[in-house]
């Protein structure tokens, strides 16, 4: 009999996560693009469990974290 081990009731979950921030320009400082900060993230964290950020320099983490 293999039954699978129980998962700890999930605290957070996150689906598609996506954010991104305008690029204002000129002196009126008009939108003229974005940049991506984070494009589809998928996590879920149970009770008990931690979770690490890891990552270079401006790669998003902080927005992540968010």
């Amino acid at each position: 009999m293999n039954a699978e081990p129980r998962r700890p009731p999930e605290i957070l979950k996150v689906e598609g996560l996506k954010k991104s921030f305008p690029v204002r320009r000129g002196f009126l400082q008009r939108t003229t693009g974005h940049v991506r900060a984070v494009d589809g993230v998928t996590l879920a964290i149970g009770r008990g469990k931690t979770l690490g950020l890891v990552g270079e320099s401006g790669c998003g983490k902080s927005t992540l974290a968010r």
